[in-house]
């Protein structure tokens, strides 16, 4: 899996870089949360919000991409903001547990005012 976290971490800079210009990807990770959910992250510098939502389609596309090499099968995938600006500094895929998925499914808003919502899919 070392080689597919490294991997999806240089072309995700990449590709952000053909679509938006000067993009770091410092780090990219694999994670799992006490809740239960799983999930791939990738530290950004760079990226504004603005970037994000013109190219939405084409990150969520990458991130399922990455996200599926690394064997997580995200069923959201969201930015977080730095507080208080545009700055993007975390692209995020996640697998819910059970409970963060009932949570997620009666909610039309993100969470929170940092989050960025660009992909919510149904699990059957």
């Amino acid at each position: 899996m070392k080689e597919e976290i490294i991997e999806g971490r240089r072309r995700l800079e990449e590709e952000l870089r053909k679509l938006v210009g000067n993009i770091f990807v410092p780090e990219a990770k694999v994670f799992g949360m006490a809740c239960g959910c799983v999930g791939f992250a990738a530290d950004l510098r760079g990226l504004q919000s603005d970037a994000v939502e013109v190219f939405t389609e084409k990150i969520n596309a990458i991130l399922e991409e990455i996200s599926e090499s690394v064997g997580v099968k995200p069923e959201i995938i969201y930015a977080r903001k730095l507080p208080g600006s545009e700055e993007v500094v975390v692209l995020t895929t996640r697998d819910l547990c059970e409970r963060c998925r009932n949570e997620f499914a009666g909610s039309k808003a993100p969470p929170r005012p940092d989050i960025m919502m660009l992909k919510k899919k149904r699990r059957r």
